[in-house]
């Protein structure tokens, strides 16, 4: 093993250290992209202060670069650190004291490079104690480790063109394998070892590194709540949230959350060579699939992409009035990039508006036509089993928006008494001032949805919160509402505490009388807390029609209850498509699936009441006709939802 502290004497005649006492971060990226082709491992060891962080190792063996690993711990500190500026600058002090054990833990790491290659241990020489940490890409993918695929220009369409788009990932090579996925029993969800005991805390919580941060409980609500913190965000915005009857599955549910959350922000790379995953594997890309697509949908045509125009397009107003001015107007000669997908309905490969796979893409010159959101992300411990949990957000939405605009009163549902948690919310919820009530928004999608509306009987302020569920069992859904709007109901006052601004009766009268004040979430949220706002949700409490049956799904095999709601929806007229969103090294070391589910023609959740995105959605009106509902408000006069 050779000792160098200098990037410029490397010379790849042997395995070597290469200790870095000062050092900024295209410095990193220059040498990663300088060890890519190295024929012996290059151990990086790096001095920050009292830190030192060693690891991982460089080489032919592939795994996670010095550039990744360094800018995934420096973005888990938040915007306190300025990543992006080129003058950021880290430097340290190595210790004569450490020494000894620098040397013998590199000469182990340089000796076993493939195991520890996407290894880092940080050694604080303050006190003498050193953690281990297992790294990842960056999450938006990188040009040396985790390539991203290169974009695919399409000027014309083309059978040689759609043959290669043909080449995706994802659902086409394991819905053709069909392999069984039995359903643990009660649940549409399959068992997943690699997820099991401490695997799940193990592989996501690292506050140095992330993926998640930490987790925040909270025990003084209706339910034990688990917070699961995504590293990089200061604001604690971007989380994984659980809501269960106890913290160890509450713990659960909010991890699987925040690797949804993960997934469906933006396009990943795959790791270069045969990367290292701790034993759990090895990742050769993200997914195998072709790059995005630019092209207008013009030169795409039905066939191969989703027309804009049938995912909801905001009023015309919107695209002048865009404070951050990313909208453009669609037609269809406007070129974008597209992500490759995969519609169910044909078992043909379909492009997607990158835009709306992606949630959280960053800025950039592709055109964006419509401002989207995480719903219809899923998360599963296969494709199908991810798809499917999509496809329930979709019906839950579509359901919900389609009831509340369209004014349409909803028959009631009775609280099983034998139930062990949802009685225990109607109580929490009535010594707290408000009765929780449950009403049937289940529509043609076939699938059970409950909306839920808690009201105080005295008038008083926050006088209403409302939340929705949807599952294949009517009662699970019904719980799925009810733990939402229970800790929405008790942590109100938290939030009022935190921005007391936000909360003022007269900011919220204000948005009352013009809902496109209304900007976030916490605004369409609050402004129902206000008693004047009763008439817009009276609707609710009048009579209603019977209830729209939902045919149960067949048991067992998730491929069955995914081929039953592809087909419900076929003799609808509507196609289920689905963009594998899978985080590479997460769907390795864990097992774990994302999709985005897209189904054209169906009513899409925004925040901010200006972002509706209703045009061409000719379903809001046509179909509660057809289901026998009496509709009191018309297109001129939608009011804001309440979603939280």
């Amino acid at each position: 093993m050779k000792i160098r502290s200098c990037a410029t004497e490397l010379r790849d005649t042997d395995a070597e250290a290469l200790f870095l006492t000062r050092y900024r971060l295209a410095e990193l990226e220059e040498l990663a992209a300088r060890t890519k082709s190295r024929r012996h491992p290059l151990l990086p060891i790096c001095h920050e202060g009292a830190l030192v962080l060693i690891g991982p190792v460089q080489g032919p063996q592939g795994g996670v670069c010095l550039a990744c690993a360094e800018t995934q711990r420096l973005a888990a500190f938040g915007t306190a650190v300025p990543v992006g500026d080129p003058r950021l600058t880290l430097r340290g002090v190595a210790s004569p004291a450490f020494q000894p054990a620098l040397l013998e833990l590199a000469a182990t790491m340089l000796a076993d490079a493939e195991q520890h290659a996407d290894v880092v241990y940080a050694l604080r020489t303050d006190h003498g104690s050193m953690t281990h940490h297992t790294v990842m890409p960056r999450t938006e993918g990188c040009p040396t480790c985790a390539p991203r695929p290169t974009e695919e220009p399409i000027a014309q369409p083309s059978p040689p063109a759609a043959t290669a788009v043909a080449q995706t990932s994802s659902p086409t090579a394991e819905s053709a394998a069909r392999a069984p996925l039995p359903a643990v029993a009660g649940t549409f969800r399959t068992h997943n070892p690699k997820t099991e005991g401490s695997r799940l805390h193990d592989t996501l919580i690292d506050s140095r590194y992330g993926p998640v941060a930490g987790l925040r409980r909270s025990g003084s609500l209706a339910l034990p709540t688990v917070a699961a913190m995504l590293a990089g965000d200061p604001d604690g915005q971007v989380a994984g949230f659980g809501r269960t009857g106890d913290f160890a599955q509450s713990e659960r549910v909010a991890l699987f959350e925040a690797v949804e959350r993960l997934s469906g922000m933006r396009p990943h790379g795959g790791l270069a060579g045969a990367a290292g995953t701790g034993g759990a594997g090895r990742v050769a890309r993200a997914d195998g699939a072709g790059g995005a697509v630019w092209a207008a949908f013009a030169d795409l045509g039905p066939d191969r992409a989703v027309d804009p125009a049938t995912l909801g397009l905001h009023e015309p107003d919107r695209y002048r009035t865009d404070p951050h001015r990313t909208l453009v107007p669609y037609t269809p000669d406007v070129p974008t990039t597209w992500a490759q997908g995969w519609s169910f309905t044909r078992s043909t490969p379909l492009l997607v508006p990158e835009h709306v796979a992606y949630w959280g893409l960053p800025r950039s010159d592709a055109a964006r036509f419509v401002a989207e959101t995480s719903s219809g992300c899923g998360l599963g411990n296969s494709l199908a089993e991810a798809v499917l949990h999509g496809f329930f957000e979709v019906a839950e939405r579509d359901a919900f928006l389609m009831a509340w605009y369209a004014g349409t009163p909803l028959p009631r549902l009775a609280v099983p008494d034998d139930h062990l948690l949802l009685p225990h919310l109607v109580d929490r919820l009535d010594h707290r001032g408000y009765v929780l009530e449950f009403l049937d928004a289940t529509n043609d999608l076939g699938v059970p949805v409950a909306l839920a509306m808690a009201r105080r009987r005295d008038g008083r302020q926050p006088a209403a919160f409302f939340a929705a569920g949807a599952h294949p069992d009517p009662v699970a859904a019904m719980v799925s509402a009810a733990a939402e709007i229970a800790v929405d109901v008790e942590s109100a006052a938290d939030r009022a505490r935190q921005a007391p601004g936000d909360y003022t009766r007269e900011r919220l009268l204000r948005l009352l009388d013009d809902p496109d004040r209304i900007r976030t979430m916490e605004d369409h949220v609050a402004v129902y807390g206000l008693p004047e706002a009763a008439g817009k949700y009276a609707f609710l409490l009048e009579d209603a029609p019977e209830p729209v049956p939902a045919p149960a799904p067949p048991g067992g095999d998730l491929w069955a209850v995914l081929d039953h709601y592809v087909g419900h929806l076929r003799g609808l007229g509507l196609e289920l498509a689905a963009v594998d969103q899978s985080h590479p090294v997460i769907r390795d070391r864990l097992g774990l699936r994302a999709a985005k589910v897209i189904v054209p023609g169906t009513l899409p959740m925004t925040f901010g009441h200006a972002n509706r995105r209703l045009r061409g959605l000719d379903r809001l009106w046509s179909v509660p006709a057809l289901l026998g509902r009496r509709p009191t408000r018309g297109p001129d006069r939608l009011p804001p939802h309440p979603f939280p």
